[in-house]
């Protein structure tokens, strides 16, 4: 996808006839025995990806420093994200289902990883099934069709914030938030890419930058 609105995906695994088989018990039949094993799969991806960020983290040139003591002081950089959030569903199918299958999962991996979970996103429009539709339909279909959260604007600033220590002088480093959007299955990556450009403009709008990564559960 090009221009996307996500740095990168991952995916715990491919969504075979078996994969299939237990994202379905689990989001439409409600077996919630299958919710442990999902989670740990979906651990173990963003254990890849945290692997995969800080590798790349370590390519990069160092910044420049003043004087030799600053530079001894300079520690490696870490790629872990300031908050999990996670692709919203509309109250129909919450009303359906009884729960949010890929806010269950965002929240299951914030607990085992120490992360906060921040509900951002809402969803504004009862969307039709995505399984049978062309990508193009599924980019089209996904128009509009999420927005921010009444507070979704004062969690974006509070993260902001925590994420800018000052320096001696009183003067913040300006690095984006780091914000990791959980859902169930990337197909095309048109869900993600709608939700990540509605936390950008928003981002945007109150000159926060923002860097958002996508960790999916099966990619189809």
């Amino acid at each position: 996808m090009q221009n996307r609105s996500f740095i990168a995906n991952r995916s715990a695994v491919q969504y075979n006839p078996l994969m299939k088989e237990w994202i379905g018990m689990y989001k439409f039949r409600g077996h919630e025995r299958y919710a442990p094993l999902l989670t740990a799969l979906l651990i173990q991806a963003f254990q890849a990806m945290s692997d995969e960020q800080n590798s790349a983290l370590a390519k990069e040139p160092p910044a420049p420093v003043a004087h030799s003591a600053t530079h001894a002081q300079q520690t490696k950089p870490q790629w872990r994200p300031d908050a999990v959030t996670y692709v919203p569903v509309s109250s129909e199918r919450l009303a359906e289902r009884g729960f949010n299958q890929a806010e269950r999962l965002a929240a299951g991996l914030a607990t085992a990883c120490r992360l906060p979970i921040v509900d951002l996103l809402q969803r504004q429009i009862n969307t039709t099934k995505q399984s049978f539709k062309s990508r193009g339909e599924r980019i089209e279909t996904m128009k509009n069709a999420f927005s921010i959260n009444p507070d979704g604007m004062k969690l974006i600033e509070e993260l902001y914030r925590g994420s800018h220590l000052p320096t001696r002088k009183g003067i913040s480093h300006a690095k984006p938030i780091q914000l990791l959007l959980v859902d169930d299955i990337y197909t095309t990556g048109s869900t993600l890419d709608a939700c990540g450009r509605v936390i950008l403009n928003a981002g945007f709008h109150m000159e926060m930058p923002v860097n958002v990564y996508t960790l999916t559960l099966a990619r189809s």
